[in-house]
């Protein structure tokens, strides 16, 4: 049994011997195609834009290695193979007599079994300095030519090859989109604004550009902001006592409060996409460029005036290119209220009592007149808060009058895109706020189709301005 033992060992490493060799030359040929198959992807990938055709050649090549190594392991020696070429190197062929036996106990097996390990290590050592055909010569110049032809196409890429890696960028960008409109779905926890991220994410399923993908995002977030906004209002006429409800509900609030985040993670998410854009030589459109600018401004005044201290009039505030306020004054000796182009204007009551609306505070001098006995000068000074029935109105640019410059703080927060102009600020001209809504309505709209913004963005714009007139 022992003998048995020491001959099968010889058995054993004649097996790794033979195998290795012969798996040899598989491996030569199998790299030499694996390595052919992935040059001639990639000298396709020069006819036309092809994205990913780097990676297709890499798993193209993997692939090829992988057969090679399954074929290797079916190729593989057995051990019948391996007794047998062995034994050729017995002078009798005392292996293979001696281990056709089953029974040791025999005299006659006994001695074949001592005679074949007698030979074993000669036979064994003669069988390693045979004569071995490893190395196959046109596997090898056809694996360095390929080599070679592989790198040359590599270093000097066609002009298609350079579309279809900056397409794959593009592609790359929308993934993160993606990714992140996930992410914000998971998140959400109302069931009105988990619907819309929800819908988004329908959306950019089709998309096939960064820029689509960015349109809808940012028309997602002005979506929200407009919904935003209505709930604003709702709350703000409830406060006032001018709504017959009983405010917002527990999940209007919680939807309120929800809107404001998901608006601003999605202006972050198309900030950082205008930036990835930018990098790869693909800028945003100029009305998609004026979209994402104005979706900035907008939080960046909410969060203002979130941190604000100040308590503002619920009813509004008169808006001007420089500061914001009112005032009402009395006048003590006169018949009639003048009105003040300094710092104040009002109107006459004719018994000596007026009240006007204007900017900043101070005093001043005015002309008017009475609907009483008559008309006179007045002196007068008065405080108070504006209300929302005047606005100021900006002159026409390039006039003649006196610029101003605006002397407020300047928020945190880093720009995406920045556009530089010359224009004066010039001093308005208070307006009645119903006068002048119908003006600012057609004067925005007619800019929004001089942008060529979408048509979606458009309906925004106009439920907008609807949801204005309707208060």
């Amino acid at each position: 049994m022992e003998r048995r033992k020491q001959l099968q060992k010889y058995i054993q490493r004649a097996k790794t011997s033979l195998t290795f060799e012969k798996s040899i030359p598989i491996a030569q040929y199998g790299l030499f195609l694996a390595l052919l198959s992935s040059a001639s992807l990639i000298l396709i990938s020069r006819l036309f834009v092809w994205p990913y055709y780097r990676q297709t050649a890499l798993v193209v090549f993997l692939v090829g290695i992988i057969a090679t190594i399954v074929i290797m392991w079916w190729k593989r020696v057995s051990e019948k193979e391996a007794l047998h070429t062995l034994d050729y190197y017995f002078s009798h062929n005392e292996l293979v007599t001696a281990l056709s036996f089953k029974e040791d106990e025999d005299p006659l097996v006994q001695s074949l079994l001592a005679k074949a390990v007698q030979k074993a290590e000669k036979a064994f050592s003669e069988f390693k300095v045979r004569k071995k055909a490893l190395f196959r010569p046109p596997a090898f110049i056809g694996l360095f030519t390929t080599a070679v032809v592989l790198a040359v196409l590599y270093m000097f890429p066609a002009t298609t090859q350079i579309e279809a890696i900056e397409v794959e960028k593009e592609k790359a960008v929308i993934e993160d989109i993606k990714k992140e409109v996930a992410k914000l779905e998971k998140k959400a926890e109302t069931k009105e604004v988990k619907e819309q991220i929800k819908e988004l994410q329908n959306i950019l399923k089709e998309t096939d550009t960064a820029e689509e993908a960015l349109r809808e995002v940012v028309k997602k977030q002005k979506e929200l902001a407009l919904k935003e906004q209505q709930l604003k209002d709702k709350q703000t006429a409830s406060e006032d006592g001018a709504s017959e409800g009983q405010g917002l509900s527990k999940e209007q609030l919680e939807q309120l409060k929800e809107l404001a985040q998901m608006q601003q993670e999605l202006t972050q998410n198309a900030n950082t996409t205008q930036t990835a854009m930018s990098k790869l030589g693909k800028p945003a459109s100029n009305s998609l460029q004026n979209a994402i600018a104005s979706a900035n401004s907008a939080n960046s005044n909410q969060q203002n005036s979130t941190n604000a201290n100040t308590n503002q009039n619920p009813a509004g505030n008169a808006q001007s290119n420089n500061q914001q306020g009112g005032q009402q004054g009395q006048n003590s000796n006169g018949q009639a209220q003048g009105s003040s182009q300094s710092n104040q204007q009002g109107q006459g009551q004719g018994n000596g009592q007026g009240q006007g609306q204007g900017q900043g505070q101070g005093q001043g001098q005015g002309q008017g007149s009475g609907s009483g006995q008559g008309s006179g000068l007045g002196n007068g000074a008065g405080t108070g808060q504006g209300g929302r029935n005047l606005l100021t109105m900006p002159e026409r640019l390039g006039g003649s009058s006196e610029t101003t410059v605006d002397g407020g703080s300047l928020g945190d927060g880093s720009h995406v895109s920045e556009q530089q102009g010359n224009g004066p600020i010039t001093k308005g001209s208070i307006r009645p706020y119903d006068e002048v809504l119908g003006s600012y309505k057609d004067s925005y709209l007619e800019s929004s189709e001089r942008l060529q913004l979408p048509k979606d963005l458009q309906n925004v714009v106009q439920s907008y301005f609807t949801s204005i007139e309707s208060q």
